[in-house]
């Protein structure tokens, strides 16, 4: 069985090499829920959602985006919390989050993120 902590640790590393195929597996049927008032804001189900909605767009929006969590915890069986920054080149962007995953059946089924969506518009000039 596939914890939540390894599972989301698997999504970050797929998302970091830009493994779609990777993300594609391991995000098939989630319902991601971006933070509304992100310039991706909205809730996302399946990577063909997610990826034009949100990874798509950021990849264009901010050069060299990154996603790394600096602590990945458990929440119980079946969940994992997130906390890092987001990242950008030359560190034009250090904005902090919070990640929800939640598994279910060895799969991620939720995504929930937690993010000053103020500071990352500032950051990032998407106003």
């Amino acid at each position: 069985m596939t914890d939540a902590v390894t599972a989301a640790r698997s999504v970050y590393a797929a998302f970091a090499a830009a493994d779609m195929a990777a993300l594609a597996d391991l995000l098939a049927e989630t319902e991601w829920h971006e933070a509304e008032g992100m310039p991706y804001g909205g809730v996302w189900t399946g990577i063909g959602e997610i990826a034009q909605n949100v990874f798509g767009p950021i990849g264009a929006d901010i050069p060299d985006f990154t996603a790394i969590p600096d602590e990945l915890l458990p929440l119980g069986d079946d969940r994992a919390i997130a906390f890092g920054f987001y990242r950008g080149r030359d560190g034009a962007v250090a904005t902090p989050f919070c990640h929800v995953w939640t598994v279910a059946d060895d799969r991620i089924v939720q995504f929930v993120q937690y993010a000053d969506s103020h500071l990352y518009r500032q950051q990032t000039g998407l106003l």
